[in-house]
C-alpha cells in the first residue's frame, strides 16, 4: 500500500473520490519498471537518485513516487556478500586500526590483512564494511509486475489508502459465484474485523464491519485492516461497498462497486476447499436426479461470526436441503465446526462426518438435522437416500406412505434399501413409500 503523502483523491459534497491514474499516466508504470531493470545489482542509493532523477519537474511527480513505491515493495535488496557480516568486519577493522594506527598507509595494511584473512580483494572488503546500510544494498531482484499490473496496484493503494481513516464500512455481498462468500468471510476474520450480518440470499447479505475505531476513538490500525480487506472484496463477483471516514474533523464517505475499475492480480483461490467437496460436487453431477447442487451460498449469522454449509440441494418443487461435509481430522477444527453446527440450529442441514473422526453421540445429540457417516469418500448415493426420505413432502399426511419406526436420539439406523448408517439426532419417524397394493 501507500503512503499518505502519495495518495491522490478529491473532495465533494461530503463524498471522497480516489484519483486513479488517467490513460495519459498509465506509461509511467514502464518507465519506472525499466528504471528499475537497468538498476539490477547496483546500490539502492544509486537507484533512488535515477528515480528522482525521472520525476524531474514533472506535474505527476508524485504518481512516480507513488508507482516506484509499489514497485520496490515488490523487488528484493540484499548485502553484496554474505560473508562476513559488516557489523563484525568493522569491529575487527576498527580493532586492527587501533593497533597499527590511524594514515592511509595504515588503512591499506589493514584491509590487505582482512583481505588476506577473508580471501577476498581488498576493495571488497571496503565495500563490505558498510554493506548493511539501507542505500548500500544491492538491488537483486526486481519484481515481475507488468506495467499494466503496475499501474492496477497504483488505483487499487489509492482506495486502499483512503480507508486509513474508516471509522466502519458496509458491504453488500449479491448472489455470487459459489465458494465466494465463505473465502470473504475468511479474509474479514484473518484481518481481525468485527462484523455483522443480515438479509437473504435474493436480496443480498448486508454485512456491517464495525470496531474500536467507531466504538471509542479513531484508530489507524483498525482503518489499515479494512483497507488490507478491500483486495478480498474484488474477488467476488457482484457487491457494493459504503465506508465512513474521517478527515480533518470532517465526516466523509466513500463508496465502491463491483463496476468499478479496480482489479486485483492475486491468484484466484482454489474452487474448492478440500478433495472431498471437490469429489463430491463431481459425482453428485454424475447422479440422475432433480436435486440440483449448489455451493456456499446461504449464510447464517452467529452473532460474531457466520456458518455457511458447503452445499445447497434444490428441488424444483422449491424444496431445499443443506450439506455440511466434515472430513478434516483436527480436534479443535471439528469442536469449532459442531458448535457452529449447533448454533445455525438448521433442520434442513444435512452434517457428514467422516467414520475416522473420534465423534460420539453425545456430540451430535442436540443438532437439529440428520448425520450420516462415511468412508474414505462421501457417496452422493448416500446423501440423496437420506433426503429423499427426511425431506420427502408432507411425508407424514399421505396414505401412501407407511411409517417405519421412531428412532431415539443418537441411534443408528440404515436407510431403507441401503448399507447407509444415519443418525436421527431427534426423535423423529422417517418413512419409505410403499405401492398403494401393499398396504
Amino acid at each position: 500500500m501507500l503512503p499518505s503523502d502519495l495518495l491522490r483523491y478529491r473532495r465533494r459534497s461530503g463524498s471522497i473520490y480516489p484519483r486513479y491514474l488517467r490513460q495519459d499516466q498509465r506509461h509511467w508504470a514502464a518507465t519506472v519498471l525499466e528504471t528499475l531493470t537497468a538498476h539490477r545489482n547496483k546500490t539502492r542509493g544509486e537507484l533512488m537518485q535515477a528515480l528522482r532523477a525521472l520525476e524531474g519537474d514533472s506535474p505527476d511527480y508524485r504518481v512516480v513516487r507513488g508507482l516506484a513505491h509499489l514497485a520496490l515493495q515488490a523487488s528484493e535488496f540484499g548485502l553484496p556478500l554474505s560473508e562476513p557480516e559488516p557489523e563484525a568486519l568493522r569491529h575487527e577493522a576498527f580493532t586492527l586500526a587501533a593497533q597499527r594506527g590511524y594514515g592511509e598507509r595504515q588503512r591499506d595494511q589493514v584491509l590487505h590483512e582482512l583481505a588476506g584473512q577473508y580471501q577476498l580483494e581488498p576493495a571488497l572488503i571496503q565495500a563490505q564494511l558498510y554493506a548493511d546500510l539501507p542505500e548500500r544494498h544491492l538491488l537483486s531482484a526486481v519484481t515481475d509486475s507488468t506495467p499494466e499490473q503496475l499501474a492496477d496496484r497504483y488505483d487499487l493503494a489509492q482506495a486502499q489508502g483512503l480507508l486509513y481513516s474508516a471509522l466502519n464500512m458496509q458491504v453488500i455481498a449479491h448472489r455470487n459465484v459459489p465458494g465466494e462468500y465463505r473465502r470473504l468471510f475468511h479474509r474479514l476474520k484473518f484481518h481481525g474485523l468485527l462484523y455483522a450480518v443480515e438479509g437473504n440470499l435474493d436480496d443480498g447479505y448486508q454485512i456491517y464491519i464495525d470496531g474500536p475505531a467507531s466504538l471509542f476513538k479513531q484508530t489507524r490500525k483498525y482503518g489499515i485492516n479494512m483497507a488490507c480487506f478491500l483486495p478480498a472484496l474484488l474477488q467476488i463477483s457482484r457487491w457494493e461497498m459504503r465506508a465512513e471516514l474521517a478527515q480533518q474533523d470532517r465526516k466523509l464517505e466513500f463508496t465502491l462497486d463491483s463496476d468499478s475499475p479496480l482489479r486485483t492480480h492475486a491468484p484466484a483461490p482454489p474452487p474448492y476447499d478440500s478433495l472431498l467437496e471437490r469429489s463430491f460436487a463431481e459425482r453428485w453431477e454424475k447422479l440422475k436426479t432433480p436435486w440440483q447442487l449448489e455451493r456456499e451460498v446461504e449464510i447464517v449469522d452467529l452473532k460474531g461470526t457466520v456458518f455457511v454449509p458447503d452445499f445447497a440441494l434444490r428441488h424444483p418443487d422449491g424444496r431445499t436441503v443443506h450439506v455440511e461435509i466434515v472430513g478434516f481430522w483436527h480436534p479443535d477444527y471439528l469442536r469449532r465446526k459442531l458448535d457452529k453446527v449447533r448454533r445455525a440450529a438448521m433442520p434442513d442441514l444435512l452434517l457428514a462426518v467422516s467414520d475416522r473422526l473420534n465423534v460420539s453421540t453425545e456430540q451430535i445429540a442436540e443438532l437439529a438435522g440428520p448425520v450420516i457417516w462415511f468412508k474414505g469418500k462421501l457417496d452422493p448415493r448416500q446423501v440423496l437416500a437420506v433426503i429423499e426420505i427426511r425431506y420427502a413432502p408432507e411425508m407424514q399426511s399421505r396414505c401412501n406412505y407407511h411409517r417405519v419406526c421412531s428412532a431415539r436420539p443418537g441411534l443408528r439406523l440404515p436407510v431403507p434399501g441401503t448399507t447407509f448408517p444415519v443418525v436421527w439426532v431427534r426423535p423423529v419417524a422417517y418413512y419409505r413409500a410403499v405401492p398403494a397394493s401393499a398396504r
